[in-house]
């Protein structure tokens, strides 16, 4: 080859693409994607990709991310409605890796369709990270090689509630409502496992579906059991409906909602008179809150709100965890060693005491390849009180031991 030719040919190959180049990434940009249920009778989950939107908006107005490899690149999110069905999930995830060539999922909501395409991610090696799903098997490394979970295990949000109850109503009599998903499954079998060895007794569990159009007669029958303590462990309608019932039917027990179906919205479906001394886990400071009003973290999610304005509420906790998630992926990208998919899961798997702007005091993200998959693994109990939630006790944590099932 003559010189001129070879150098022509080097300073080519400099300014062109990196070689086998993992999809969806250059050196300016990251294509990404999510699927939440924007529409059918769980919709109102859907804000969790709004919010995810949100804080990319603003990642993007400010200029991008400077990822581990020293580039800034600006995230491309592409958002698509799988309604809350599986087999859709599955469809959308092949359009947006085959066709729109996404580098990854990103907090992607649900659990029924995560696992619809687990099986995808991992025969395509693409990560799955920061998934929107509680169960307990996005902590097994083994089963899930290109997918995590962020979010506690609803083994740990069990435990937190026995917890609880063990130190102010140790002979509490629990019935509980779950969704008959590996959701309620699990949330179900972690609380049977957190009280053993104590008086609480669990007297009654009900199972609801998310087409059912009421859970009266799943209600009827948990007060019915001599129930005093109502544990709601589902979400969207038929938390709002337990909520409700409990406060009118002369019922009254403890109630505690899991922390998917706690948001303010959710409340006000059921009555927010009806909701008063509802207990809850949380992991995100509590937007809206006197205490919170002048913390950085909140600061700046209410200054991305005001400048992008969104199409969900301000105080809607399903969006904001979609911006925490985020927050957390921006984490992941600016600690990845090498633009790879790989380096991704890596990045991930190892991350080490990680601060996100809305992680409530004292819970930060840990995660250790090969021995704790579970990046977050500490709640703050919270109880409404007509208006907003105030804190309860201080923050418990299951660091590096989240409750087996």
């Amino acid at each position: 080859m003559h010189w001129k030719w070879g150098v022509l040919f080097a300073a080519t190959l400099a300014a062109g693409p990196a070689l086998a180049q993992d999809p969806g990434i250059t050196d300016t940009s990251i294509k990404l994607g999510t699927q939440a249920p924007m529409s059918g009778v769980v919709a109102m989950i859907g804000m969790v990709a709004e919010g995810q939107k949100l804080r990319f908006d603003a990642l993007n107005a400010a200029g991008g991310v400077k990822m581990g490899d020293g580039k800034t690149r600006k995230v491309e999110l592409i958002i698509m409605d799988d309604a809350n069905e599986p087999p859709r999930t599955v469809t959308n995830a092949r359009r947006m890796a085959e066709q729109n060539k996404v580098f990854a999922f990103v907090g992607s909501v649900g659990t029924p369709q995560n696992q619809a395409i687990k099986a995808y991610t991992a025969e395509n090696k693409i990560p799955n990270i920061f998934i929107y799903s509680g169960i307990y098997e996005w902590g097994d490394e083994k089963q899930n090689p290109w997918g995590i979970g962020m979010v506690p295990s609803f083994t740990t949000e069990a435990a937190i509630y026995a917890k609880y109850l063990e130190e102010h109503k140790p002979e509490a009599k629990v019935g509980m409502i779950y969704i008959n998903t590996d959701f309620g499954n699990n949330f179900l079998e972690g609380f049977k496992v957190a009280i053993k060895g104590t008086k609480i007794q669990l007297v009654s569990s009900q199972a609801n579906a998310n087409t059912d159009p009421t859970v009266d007669t799943q209600l009827t029958n948990l007060k019915a059991s001599g129930a005093d303590t109502l544990i709601v462990a589902t979400a969207g309608k038929a938390a709002a409906q337990s909520i409700r019932f409990a406060a009118e039917s002369a019922w009254k027990p403890t109630v505690f909602v899991t922390y998917a179906a706690s948001s303010i919205i959710s409340l006000k479906a059921a009555g927010l008179e009806n909701s008063k001394d509802v207990l809850t886990g949380q992991f995100v400071k509590p937007v809206g809150s006197p205490a919170f009003e002048n913390d950085p973290g909140v600061k700046q999610y209410v200054a991305d709100y005001e400048k992008f304005k969104p199409r969900f509420d301000r105080h809607d906790s399903l969006a904001q965890m979609g911006y925490l998630m985020a927050d957390g992926v921006v984490k992941v990208l600016e600690s990845m060693k090498a633009p790879t998919r790989e380096a991704m899961m890596n990045a991930a798997r190892n991350m080490n005491k990680v601060e996100l702007g809305l992680l409530y005091p004292g819970i930060t993200m840990t995660t250790k390849a090969g021995s704790d998959n579970f990046p977050i693994e500490a709640m703050q109990l919270f109880q409404f009180d007509g208006e907003g939630y105030r804190p309860v006790g201080k923050v418990i944590e299951y660091e590096g031991r989240t409750p087996k099932l």
